[in-house]
């Protein structure tokens, strides 16, 4: 009797180690069985017509970069049976920077998909983590990409000399350890952006109290 009223109660508060509880800390669902496959599904999708994307686009993007002494030459490119478009070595290495970034957040969002649906520990407060992490990898790759481009390259203006796998290498691991990325961006930034003072801390015009109590306004 003691042992099946606990299982009851860990039942009714959604005890995270109780057998078919349905909820989380702080109330926090799980996803139902139906929402899970869906989200399956849709990652094995992503995966497949980034994969098919990347295939079509890359003879293109190395015909482009190859192309001796020709900076403005076009190509056409033709995705999904799409309507195709003129496309010149650098919009080709862009799009290559975003599909392999977005490559590699898929890695990481279907681990991570695997692990918890494994566990039975995907909630729902995680679902749109799952659905903007491409977006992200994407976004992040790009800010990327054009550092390196500006720093390492800042001498040439043509694409012929990058490195198409290089850079969708460096684009695809941005995706998949965006953190990371993101922490040495910090890194750089707080190094080349460093400050001796301290901003507004140390302006000699700070905000001076009135008489009523009321911060007045100081000189801009």
């Amino acid at each position: 009797m003691i042992e099946e009223a606990g299982k009851d109660r860990d039942d009714r508060t959604g005890d995270v180690g109780a057998p078919g509880g349905e909820t989380g800390p702080e109330g926090n669902r799980r996803l139902s069985a139906v929402a899970v496959a869906a989200l399956g599904v849709l990652l094995f999708a992503e995966a497949l017509v980034l994969c098919v994307l990347l295939v079509s686009l890359w003879p293109v993007l190395i015909e482009l970069v190859e192309a001796p002494g020709e900076p403005s030459a076009t190509l056409r490119w033709a995705p999904l049976g799409l309507r195709g478009w003129d496309m010149t070595a650098d919009a080709a290495m862009l799009i290559a920077v975003m599909i392999s970034s977005a490559l590699g957040s898929f890695v990481h969002a279907a681990t991570s998909f695997a692990t918890y649906v494994g566990n039975r520990r995907l909630y729902g407060s995680w679902l749109w983590w799952y659905l903007l992490r491409a977006a992200i990898g994407v976004a992040l790759a790009l800010l990327v990409y054009f550092l390196l481009r500006g720093g390492l390259f800042a001498g040439s203006s043509t694409t012929g000399a990058t490195n198409p796998y290089g850079f969708s290498g460096i684009a695809g691991l941005c995706g998949l350890f965006s953190k990371q990325a993101t922490d040495k961006l910090r890194e750089i930034c707080d190094t080349v952006l460093s400050t001796r003072g301290d901003g507004d801390r140390d302006r000699r015009d700070k905000l001076a109290r009135t008489p009523g109590g009321e911060a007045g306004q100081g000189t801009p």
